[in-house]
């Protein structure tokens, strides 16, 4: 037996430790059931966990007090064997050892906690070490032998410098090296409540994979899009530094697929972005596109489908980048980051994404979700009958006394806001988009499309259960739309003794973070704008000089189509059937409707015709109102840039977020027009403001932000240093309105400021060769 050590494996052991690995993905790829939630079976999975372990692991693992041991909702959690020097104490003095910690703790549940659904009572706990003493659970023996795939398992096995997701999910400390952190992504067509729901029932709460392949989700059935089998899908918990390689298997009969790792930064890895027809061609069915990338910018982050609609239909996860505590400012307002604490909140329809596009005129017309999801659980109560679905609500522990970093992730695609309330518990706001900010105390955190945010959470309150609200805003109020999860203090009951809060009668919501009514110009105590945030790092002296080297109006706006105009013969132009009274429009964005190439610009340029491209000062010739074509703004290498983002939709209740790819903007000013005269703001008025020194714009510590929401009638000015060549979406985030044409490329740089095109990339585009009668 040997004693795991942060910093890696002697030599000695590293055949041991991919003999290891094999099992542990073994486990993976057979279904071995541990996934987590309700009462009884929490209780059970604890008590089988805690008695199958408690003798196995005795030279690399001890066991936590009885009040921390009980920190996730279903399984055990265990704290690494410490010499003396390295132990820790509540002081939050920032200098300490790892006072902040990340280190403190293992920061995620062993991945077999025993006793699950279909797994037997036998069996060990495979810890982060995972050490040679792993007593493998029972697993189903068939009459006759399967085959299974292994690709990840082979890939583990052939190279022992990779790490398994488990390895990676670790405390990070400074001067430790990096890791290269290997995941396989298979991504399917599957079922919510299908057949192997049968073999097993989730029962213990693992973020990095589940060994249970039933995927509850609100109870209620439907097909969906799955990685791994899990909703969401795998998190991916790393350390700064740390090289990420990701080997994604499109296994979807009939589709195309690429990820997008929303937040990352792509620093010479910009092949890897996972935008199609832009940085790679998608992946087709059968076919596995590796991506690797380097986790240069910690933070809370996520992955998505950047595909289609199947970001809606169950593509997506959960990326935490985590960094040494002397690394992050606010590391002394906190002593736990789990990898149980991330809440991944999503939308969720009850049929395929593609019956909503471009949608439908009488029945279940619009967009808008049937409910909310959070880490992937929740309850749907048919508003018809009025019959409520008994599957598991997400439960978040925490023990008196303690501080918890929590990370919130608002993967919703359709428009509405995301409102997130914990009862009886203010929220000491620290980072927005991975990027940390002066603490600020909130009650109410509204986020929207594509935005992160995390706070801190003092576990002060009486011992408990609490619980935590999640409200679709906007059009989410027509269907009531929200969501509950449970915060428990250990030792506590499982369910608050209160009543649950109803959309109508929620929970109170104190002050509010990110308005709907983005009076941001002047201080509140009611609210706090985005822009009124600071930042909590040095900002480039260049974002704030007077004049930007480069400054970019964009209006965005819907086109609304006639029917008759629309539907003629030959005649195939994309619509939306929008909410409401059924109109048919399309997005523009500076009057154009962005289509995308036929083949990716950065590893293809030569293959695309010149006249594919565009912009507001250079559309093809004969454009009509609703001109379509790959708009693109070339913007030079390290110039300051500042964007205005002009909202000429006006539809109430409705603010559109766009994100940047490949990089992090310096958020300047937001707001609407000061001049009460005007009920709607245009492009032209917002260039008369800005000619008058009137658009609201401030240089203390401005935040920075991949992601920001423009006011209903309003505008958004941020600025960013473009030192990161590349292609970068620039883009609204609702799902439903990328897909016609909300977007644009900011292409920074020239082709040779880009890394050399990987050997053997795919290639793909248009076949049209001469006509051959003959």
């Amino acid at each position: 037996m040997y004693l795991f050590n942060r910093t890696g494996l002697s030599a000695s052991n590293m055949h041991h430790r991919n003999s290891l690995k094999f099992s542990l993905l073994a486990l993976l790829l057979l279904g071995v059931c541990t996934l987590g939630a309700s009462e009884p079976a929490a209780k059970a999975a604890k008590s089988s966990a805690t008695s199958a372990s408690a003798g196995s692991q005795p030279a690399r693992i001890k066991k936590q007090s009885e009040a921390t041991r009980d920190q996730s909702t279903s399984a055990a959690w265990w704290k690494q064997e410490l010499v003396p020097s390295q132990s820790f104490s509540d002081s939050s003095d920032p200098n300490g050892f790892f006072s902040s910690s990340h280190g403190l703790l293992q920061t995620h549940p062993p991945l077999y906690s025993g006793g699950g659904g279909g797994g037997g009572s036998g069996g060990g706990s495979l810890g982060v070490g995972f050490g040679p003493d792993i007593t493998e659970p029972p697993r189903y023996t068939p009459a006759s032998v399967l085959d299974f795939d292994t690709r990840g398992l082979d890939e583990l096995r052939r190279n022992p410098l990779l790490s398994s997701p488990e390895e990676c999910a670790r405390a990070c400390r400074e001067g430790d090296p990096p890791k290269t952190c290997y995941y396989h992504f298979t991504a399917e067509l599957y079922t919510v409540l299908g057949a192997a729901c049968q073999v097993c029932t989730p029962n213990a709460t693992n973020t990095v994979w589940s060994h249970c392949q039933c995927v509850l989700a609100d109870g209620v059935e439907r097909g969906i899009l799955s990685v791994n089998r899990m909703i969401p899908g795998p998190s991916i918990q790393v350390c700064e530094g740390d090289k990420v390689v990701i080997d994604v298997h499109n296994m979807m009969d009939g589709l195309e697929l690429t990820i997008h790792w929303h937040g990352l930064w792509q620093r010479g890895t910009q092949y890897s972005d996972g935008v199609p027809m832009l940085t790679q061609c998608p992946i087709l069915f059968g076919n596995t596109f590796r991506y690797q990338w380097i986790a240069g910018n910690a933070g809370t982050h996520f992955w998505h489908a950047h595909t289609g609609l199947q970001k809606i239909d169950g593509i997506y996860g959960s990326i935490v980048v985590r960094q040494p505590p002397s690394a992050d400012p606010n590391s002394h307002l906190y002593d736990y980051d789990l990898t149980t604490h991330v809440m991944l909140l999503s939308d969720w329809l009850h049929e395929d994404a593609m019956e909503r596009f471009p949608g439908r005129l009488a029945a279940n017309t619009g967009q808008d979700p049937e409910t909310l999801l959070i880490n992937g659980k929740g309850q749907f109560q048919d508003p018809n009958t009025g019959y409520r679905t008994n599957t598991p609500l997400e439960t978040f522990t925490i023990t008196p006394g303690r501080r918890y970093r929590f990370r919130v992730i608002n993967s919703l695609a359709s428009v509405c806001p995301a409102q997130l309330t914990i009862q009886g518990h203010p929220l000491i706001l620290i980072a927005t988009d991975g990027e940390p900010v002066h603490p600020v105390v909130v009650n109410t955190i509204i986020s929207f499309s594509g935005e992160r945010y995390d706070f801190v959470i003092n576990a002060e309150q009486p011992v408990g259960a609490y619980w935590i609200q999640a409200r679709g805003l906007g059009e989410c109020g027509n269907k009531r739309v929200q969501q509950l999860a449970i915060l428990r203090y250990a030792r506590g009951p499982y369910q608050p003794t209160s009543q649950a809060p109803t959309y109508d009668v929620g929970l109170p919501q104190g002050v509010v973070l990110n308005p709907l009514d983005a009076i941001c110009n002047k201080p509140r105590t009611d609210a706090v704008c985005v822009n009124q945030l600071k930042n909590a790092k040095q900002v480039d002296e260049g974002i704030l000089q007077k004049r930007p080297d480069v400054k970019i109006f964009l209006p965005f706006r819907f086109l609304f189509y006639r029917p008759e105009e629309l539907f003629q013969a030959h005649q195939y132009n994309r619509f939306l059937v929008a909410p409401g009274g059924g109109d048919h429009v399309i997005s523009l964005v500076d009057e154009i409707s962005f289509t995308f190439p036929p083949s990716p610009p950065i590893s293809q340029v030569e293959d695309i015709p010149p006249e594919q491209f565009c912009n507001g000062d250079n559309k093809p010739a004969n454009c009509g109102r609703n001109c379509m074509c790959t708009h693109k703004v070339d913007i030079p290498l390290n110039a300051v840039v500042e964007v205005v983002l002009v909202d000429e939709v006006q539809q109430p209740n409705l603010s559109h977020p766009f994100h940047l790819h490949g990089y992090a903007f310096n958020v300047i000013g937001m707001g609407r027009s000061p001049d009460t005269n005007v009920k709607k703001i245009n492009l032209k008025h917002a260039l008369d403001l800005d000619r008058r020194g009137l658009l609201n714009r401030q240089f203390n510590l401005p935040p920075s932000k991949d992601t920001i929401a423009v006011p209903n009638n309003g505008y958004v000015v941020f600025r960013f240093r473009a030192d990161n060549p590349g292609y970068w979406l620039f883009h609204c985030h609702f799902l439903f309105h990328i897909v016609i044409g909300m977007n644009l490329v900011l292409h920074v740089g020239t082709q040779a400021d880009l890394p050399p095109v990987p050997p053997n990339f795919p290639r793909c585009g248009d076949f049209l060769p001469p006509i051959d009668l003959h």
